[in-house]
């Protein structure tokens, strides 16, 4: 918003501001100036780019020589420490087993009290 300084007749800008309103963006002589277009099929066309990115083939073949190169820096377990980790695991599942058997005998049976009056047996 201009407003003419009554004074010296003077166009100064307007430095109150609504809540809300929004900035207009500065526009430089390089922005304003009308955009070239291409013209409409006539003129000389640039052929397309070419993908800077290599063959799917290439790409795929480094992929898989990261994954072999990283698996060669493994430290892989010895064949007891193996054994014994999954000689652990299957105690705890068969612990795991028979406790949640256990609950479900003991619940089932409870079940049955409360709705027929006698106890239900699942073996």
């Amino acid at each position: 918003m201009a407003k003419k300084n009554r004074d010296k007749g003077a166009v100064t800008e307007d430095t109150t501001k609504m809540v809300g309103e929004l900035e207009k963006p500065a526009v430089s002589e390089e922005t304003s100036a009308p955009s070239q277009k291409p013209s409409s099929g006539k003129g000389k066309q640039t052929p397309a780019k070419k993908s800077d990115k290599p063959n799917i083939f290439r790409r795929m073949g480094k992929g898989i020589k990261g994954v072999v190169s990283e698996l060669k820096k493994v430290t892989w377990p010895k064949g007891k420490d193996v054994g014994k980790s999954t000689l652990v695991v299957l105690v705890v599942v068969v612990a795991f087993f028979i406790i949640l058997f256990g609950v479900d005998v003991v619940l089932t049976g409870l079940y049955g009290l409360i709705t027929e009056g006698d106890w239900v047996n699942i073996v």
